[in-house]
């Protein structure tokens, strides 16, 4: 058998090379589907499916908790240091408990502050976690709560190669951080990037720092603390088994005096404990991504379908055209499987010829994932280079294949009843014709489907590049200051940027600002606004707060629509004054006039604290898919809490990209105790809010123009082989008299009768399936009529184009060489 399995495979080597157009073909077809479902799988699964490289994952779960009255909201990992200790405290279905807190820390280098994701975690955490180390050691028994037990830190692999260059004398180095002085005593094997995907932990420090910076920390009872806590269950016992235990050490630990969550106001508790599995780490990002992962999914599942029909239409016709050596080997005594083993082995090695080079493109199109991910506003680390799971995935889609596009094929060339005759009868060619025809024309519906999303998406993303945020864009250069873990008291921050801005003055700078929020930012302070008297219909008090100097409405060219703007005479002495927006003005005042009135933030108007309203001002948009919402402007030295992360903006009159270097030098000169986060002029950070958008659009064009590209190869291939096999009758009919333009015709007639059924099949299904991608629109409806015409009229090109090589060759036949051979 294997004797003849390794004839079987020269004779398809050799066969394959004698035919080199139709190889070329098949092969790069199968490549491009194989290539974009290994791509977008080897993203699934590094978002989805990649298991934590830590000793027994499967043994972690993550302890939180859930409102009932909410299951969408998913589970909270919300803690605190003394839910930390009660639980602990509970024996049997625990082996240890460990907590972490992911911050940003900033690093200490000659070139000033570098920010770094960073995390505390808890004394025991890489020992009970199980975290793999290539130097060193991690936490073991390190002191959890005595402030500053522990001044040491472990890194990542990567960051260990970015700034020692995988030197080992990283270890017992000392690093600043976070203006802690601290010892390196571990390096995190390569791989492991925290418990957190997409967010790389480069640097770890004890959580005994963090009280050393925080006395209060150890006892404090909010509900906002970032403070996961994971957990290895002892041997035998489940998740599932482990909840009752922890819900009930939960439910003591609620009844703590100073706990102001998670009762209703009648007293009723509302939220239970939750112990989730914790193998694949947290699962923002999944949450984040799921949806559009989905989608790219059914997308190059749709491709494959369509790669998969073009070669399988390829191996008809080569089938057929192979009619009389297939007939002859079984009239000479070759039983039908041995033929068709030998015609499959043919389709196994296109496929594995296929699945080579698919492999070869996924890892490229993971790499420009993977950067685009990283441009977002919070950049996103995905480790998506191909694993096992992957090559398992790419290897199953190939066998796949396989079966898809090479069996039927064998199967009728060596059906019963084949005849030695070199021009089979006309009813059965055009059977043969109408099969192929048939698959061509489902080939167009899943085409049609494709470019329809591909169309939509790219109309989505046009449209929130081009929203009008009422704010300007390509002249406004953005950067973010961030005196958190600094030597800079947050006081001085407000003067410090000023200052940098006036060191940045010049001709090429019309103005400047600072400001604790700013469009396109992800920063949002959200409060309660305080009123004397709140209409009834205005049940909701919240309102973004932006503390701002007199220059930032002339930077961002916001319109001042009733009374006056921030001057330099609004100080810290003077009395306080706001201004509203447009949405705030007309949701907490409606038709009356503001200008004049008394507000505060917070539920009740102190006359310490209360701001008189002195402007209104235009509508931005922060976000660029939600509509304004109403915000209340104060001055930055007015602000009651000095404040630790401002963004400063200039106007520039000339090009914005080339200000960067100047930006940071400014900083740099005003002092180098303070970390400048980015700098981007408003365009690019418009480009950084939109990437998952931009990932779908470019992905869904790719895939659709690989769908046309396909269809197209697949109907030129029907009709040129139609034509090559009807090459006799041709020249019969222009020997009779027969026109060029009339036989032109019969064969656009028949391209006409591929394309109508096809598309019209496409749209009937396009209906229902553009519901699946309604959620990532914005500005179109899912059935927009401008995008179905396109699309149409699109495909129908496409096709006719195809067609027309094949078409003319038929129309230019040479009847006395037609018939020669006769």
């Amino acid at each position: 058998m294997i004797d003849g399995l390794w004839k079987d495979v020269r004779y398809a080597v050799r066969s394959l090379t004698r035919t080199p157009a139709f190889t070329i073909t098949a092969l790069v077809t199968l490549a491009l589907g194989i290539g974009a479902n290994a791509a977008i799988f080897s993203l699934a699964s590094a978002v989805m499916l990649r298991t934590l490289p830590v000793a027994a994952p499967h043994e972690l779960v993550f302890v939180g908790h859930r409102n009932p009255v909410a299951p969408a909201a998913g589970v909270s990992l919300i803690s605190n240091p003394p839910w930390l200790a009660r639980l602990r405290q509970e024996p049997g279905i625990f082996t240890g408990v460990a907590a972490y807190n992911i911050r940003d820390f900033k690093v200490a280098s000659a070139e000033g502050l570098e920010q770094v994701v960073g995390q505390y975690a808890s004394g025991n955490y890489h020992a009970l976690v199980g975290v793999p180390m290539t130097l060193g050691r991690g936490f073991t028994d390190e002191n959890d709560f005595a402030p500053g037990a522990s001044p040491i830190a472990v890194i990542s692999d990567s960051y260990w190669q970015r700034r020692y260059r995988s030197s080992p004398a990283a270890i017992g180095s000392s690093i600043v951080v976070g203006g802690h002085t601290v010892t390196i005593v571990g390096v995190t094997a390569a791989g492991f990037e925290g418990l957190q995907p997409g967010r790389e932990i480069e640097i770890t420090l004890p959580l005994s720092i963090r009280v050393q910076d925080e006395p209060d920390f150890t006892t404090s009872l909010d509900s906002w603390t970032n403070m996961p806590l994971v957990a290895r269950l002892r041997a035998g016992v489940s998740a599932s088994a482990a909840e009752p235990v922890v819900h009930a050490a939960f439910r003591d630990h609620m009844a703590t005096p100073g706990i102001g969550f998670g009762r209703a106001r009648d007293g009723r508790f509302l939220l239970t404990a939750a112990v989730v599995p914790a193998a694949r780490g947290a699962d923002r990002l999944r949450r984040e991504y799921e949806p559009a992962l989905r989608l790219l999914t059914a997308i190059v599942a749709i491709v494959l379908l369509i790669a998969c029909v073009n070669v399988a239409n390829l191996f008809l016709a080569r089938g057929n055209a192979r009619a009389a050596e297939i007939a002859m080997r079984l009239a000479i005594g070759a039983g039908r499987w041995r033929v068709v083993r030998q015609l499959l082995a043919e389709a196994i090695m296109v496929a594995a010829g296929g699945c080579l080079i698919g492999f070869a493109a996924a890892g490229w199109a993971t790499r420009y994932v993977a950067a685009l991910l990283g441009e977002s506003q919070r950049p996103i680390t995905i480790d998506a280079q191909p694993d096992a799971r992957v090559v398992a995935f790419t290897l199953a889609v190939a066998g796949l294949t396989t079966l898809m596009f090479g069996l039927a094929p064998a199967l009728r060339a060596t059906r019963s009843g084949r005849s030695l005759r070199i021009y089979p009868a006309s009813s059965v060619t055009e059977r043969r014709s109408l099969g192929r025809m048939t698959l061509v024309g489902g080939q167009l519906a899943m085409c049609v489907v494709l470019v329809l999303c591909a169309g939509l998406l790219v109309r989505t993303l046009y449209n929130l590049e081009r929203v009008d945020g009422r704010f300007a864009t390509d002249t406004v250069v953005g950067f973010a200051l961030d005196a958190n873990d600094t030597a800079v008291p947050h006081e001085r921050l407000p003067g410090l940027c000023t200052e940098a801005l006036a060191r940045l003055q010049g001709p090429a700078v019309a103005t400047g600002s600072c400001s604790t929020m700013a469009p396109l930012d992800t920063a949002r302070e959200l409060r309660v606004l305080g009123l004397p008297q709140l209409p009834p219909e205005r049940e909701s008090r919240d309102i973004l707060a932006n503390a701002v100097t007199p220059g930032y409405f002339a930077t961002f060219g916001i319109d001042v629509l009733r009374g006056r703007l921030f001057t330099a005479a609004d100080t810290a002495a003077a009395p306080h004054v706001a201004i509203l927006n447009e949405a705030a003005a007309r949701h907490f005042f409606g038709d009356a006039n503001p200008i004049g009135r008394q507000i505060a933030f917070g539920s009740v108007v102190d006359p310490d604290t209360a701001m008189t309203v002195v402007g209104i001002v235009s509508d931005v948009r922060h976000q660029l898919r939600e509509a304004a919402v109403p915000m209340a402007y104060e001055p930055l030295e007015q602000m009651a809490s000095p404040p630790d992360y401002l963004v400063g903006a200039i106007r520039v009159a000339g090009d914005s990209q080339t200000i960067g270097a100047r930006v940071r030098s400014a900083v740099r000169d005003v002092t180098p105790d303070l970390a400048v986060l980015w700098v981007r002029s408003l365009r690019q950070q418009m480009q950084a809010a939109l990437v998952t958008e931009r990932l779908l659009a470019s992905l869904s064009v790719a895939f659709g123009t690989l769908a046309l590209l396909l269809a197209a190869v697949g109907i030129y291939g029907v009709i040129a082989y139609d034509v090559g096999r009807r090459t006799r009758e041709i020249g019969i009919r222009m020997a009779l008299g027969a026109r060029p333009r009339t036989l032109l015709g019969a064969v656009l007639r028949q391209v006409a009768m591929i394309v109508i059924p096809g598309i019209a099949a496409g749209l009937a299904i396009s209906l229902p399936a553009s519901a699946a991608v309604e959620a990532f629109l914005f500005g179109i409806a899912p059935r927009d009529p401008w995008t179905f015409a396109a699309t149409s009229l699109a495909l129908a090109l496409v096709a006719f184009a195809a067609a027309v090589i094949p078409a003319r060759r038929a129309a230019r036949v040479n009847p006395v060489m037609a018939l020669r051979a006769e």
